[in-house]
């Protein structure tokens, strides 16, 4: 953590980032350190290739989120939190030159470290634990609006505190943002209790094509552009979806696959045994947790489930 704490006490001025398609954690990351920094006198600018999604709308400071970025500005550091690889800050960033230091912070295993500081906890439930370590040690205050967005953070990627990463010190740590001020019922309320009713119209079409193995011992469900123009969603709200294949009895492997931008599926992985599913996305180029990851593999949905289901039960032997 020292060469961090290093950089941000040395500096003026901060870009505050997270990957494209923001989940709770590196929305509510990005915000949570944002508002630290600031506690300190730093300028800072807040940025997200795709914005804020609506479910996260309510955290603290997300009214603040740009989706540009000016080319004549300069930082002396962009902070990127919760983001395995630098492609997934997004075109727009990879294109900016104004800064003078990338500092990285993040708690998935599988990040290339790419960062000119990195500062990665992959034992950390979420990448907001990991940027409350750092906040900590910078001795900013715990106000309710940084302990709204930690917790988020943690109730995102720990499932609602029911995966195999939530731990006493996670559970701790959640108690403490909830003394600082963070409601859980306003969280949860939020995060899934807040869904348009499109989201049940697509999720209709997922459950239609949910399908188990022979074996049942992995399922998959897919998605396609067609379902988001004849239903005017967008997969931002489709989040939470990889959960009901996971969640069939004596499925140790789940995937969803989402048909992508250009020619290919996004594929999300998750699993309930030893397996690990971020070994079979690095093998595609992608990455993520032992338990929780993801890859966009080319190729019709045909090819890339079959390519796909091949790694499962490969992993699955």
């Amino acid at each position: 953590m020292k060469p961090v704490l290093k950089e941000i006490k040395k500096g003026k001025s901060f870009l505050v980032c997270s990957h494209v398609g923001p989940d709770g954690d590196a929305m509510a990351s990005t915000l949570a350190v944002g508002l630290g920094l600031e506690q300190l006198g730093k300028r800072v600018v807040y940025y997200n290739n795709d914005g804020v999604p609506e479910n996260l709308r309510f955290l603290p400071a997300s009214e603040k989120v740009l989706q540009t970025l000016d080319p004549n500005d300069y930082f002396d550091a962009v902070i990127a939190v919760d983001c395995g690889s630098i492609h997934r800050l997004g075109e727009k960033f990879l294109n900016f030159e104004g800064y003078n230091l990338l500092i990285n912070v993040d708690h998935h295993a599988s990040n290339d470290r790419y960062g000119d500081v990195n500062y990665i906890l992959p034992e950390a439930a979420s990448s907001g634990e990991v940027v409350w370590r750092v906040l900590e040690a910078l001795k900013c205050k715990l106000t309710r609006n940084i302990a709204t967005n930690i917790y988020c953070t943690l109730v995102t990627d720990t499932g609602s505190f029911r995966y195999s990463n939530t731990t006493a010190g996670t559970l701790r740590l959640a108690a403490e943002m909830v003394e600082a001020g963070a409601n859980p019922s306003i969280v949860s309320q939020n995060l899934f209790e807040s869904h348009p009713p499109v989201v049940f119209v697509l999720l209709k079409r997922l459950l239609d094509r949910l399908e188990i193995s022979k074996d049942g011992r992995y399922s998959w469900a897919v998605l396609y552009k067609k379902d988001l123009l004849e239903t005017g969603a967008s997969y931002e709200v489709t989040e939470e979806f990889i959960n009901y294949p996971r969640a069939i009895k004596g499925v140790e492997i789940a995937m969803l696959f989402k048909e992508w931008e250009g020619e290919g599926f996004k594929v999300s992985m998750r699993s309930k045994s030893k397996a690990d599913v971020s070994q079979i996305c690095q093998a595609f180029g992608g990455g993520g947790h032992r338990k929780a990851a993801a890859c966009i593999v080319p190729g019709s949905f045909e090819e890339v489930k079959k390519k796909m289901i091949a790694k499962v039960e490969e992993a699955l032997r």
